[in-house]
């Protein structure tokens, strides 16, 4: 599957280029927060990546632990220029491990199927609401449409560091119960071209929260493409868990964006 969506990604390069929404291409990679800002009007844009990650019980007598391999694409397009429409798709290969004697489950499908509205609320501030859709495989179906929803905030740190803020809720599609999420996203240009990211991110409800931590390079290439790395961990008891996770992220300006910003 990876391949495919590389294979889409590059085949898309040769369309011409016009003037920019911004001077560098903007995206999620590499990390868990999302910056207040849209691609901009006519603007299509991929962000790809693979992702493997473990999770394991920390208590003695459990040798429970999982493996997972997972492929996601986002592709993002700008209607206008500070309203933008997303989709994204999570593929995953997971081999959970029971024990010595029940030995371990294989399972593999797709494990998330978004569509997503963005919108500026103002340079600093943007808001988006998502609906996570029932087409997934069948080892992770849902029972209903879930939706969830996220406001994003940009925070200057002086000429060459920011902090991004993201706080948000969704629900998983088998229960009424929504779930809270936050992202507090430290970024720091090391040069023009190199970029360092660390986050601390994390998910609640009312009986607890569950923290995660996570450190990324990005590199521009150039200025419409994004090379990246991240890895992160957390441990949230009876489980430690731990990623590392490498994408590339491409855009491109259609025929649909003006000469001229609106």
């Amino acid at each position: 599957m990876m391949r495919i969506l590389l294979i889409v990604l590059f085949s898309c390069s040769y369309i011409s280029l016009y003037s920019q929404y911004s001077e560098t291409i903007a995206t999620a990679r590499p990390g868990a927060a999302n910056g207040a800002g849209t691609v901009g009007k006519g603007i299509l844009q991929f962000q790809t990546g693979v992702q493997f990650d473990n999770v394991k019980d920390l208590r003695d007598s459990s040798n429970w632990h999982t493996n997972n391999i997972s492929e996601n694409l986002v592709i993002r397009f700008g209607i206008r220029e500070l309203f933008e429409v997303s989709a994204v798709l999570n593929h995953i290969n997971s081999t959970e491990n029971i024990s010595e004697r029940e030995g371990s489950i294989n399972r593999q499908g797709v494990n998330t199927s978004l569509i997503r509205a963005r919108t500026k609320v103002n340079e600093n501030m943007a808001f988006q609401v998502g609906i996570e859709t029932k087409l997934r495989g069948k080892d992770y179906k849902i029972n209903y449409i879930a939706p969830r929803f996220r406001l994003m905030y940009n925070t200057k740190l002086g000429e060459n560091a920011s902090l991004t803020t993201n706080l948000g809720g969704f629900w998983n599609g088998n229960d009424n119960k929504p779930r809270g999420f936050y992202v507090f996203s430290y970024s720091l240009a090391l040069t023009k071209k190199l970029s360092l990211i660390a986050e601390s991110y994390g998910d609640f409800i009312r009986t607890g929260i569950n923290n995660y931590f996570d450190i990324g390079l990005g590199y521009n290439v150039n200025s419409d493409m994004l090379l990246d790395l991240n890895a992160g961990w957390g441990e949230n008891y009876p489980y430690k868990s731990y990623f590392i996770t490498a994408g590339v992220s491409y855009r491109i300006i259609t025929r649909f964006r003006p000469e001229e910003s609106e």
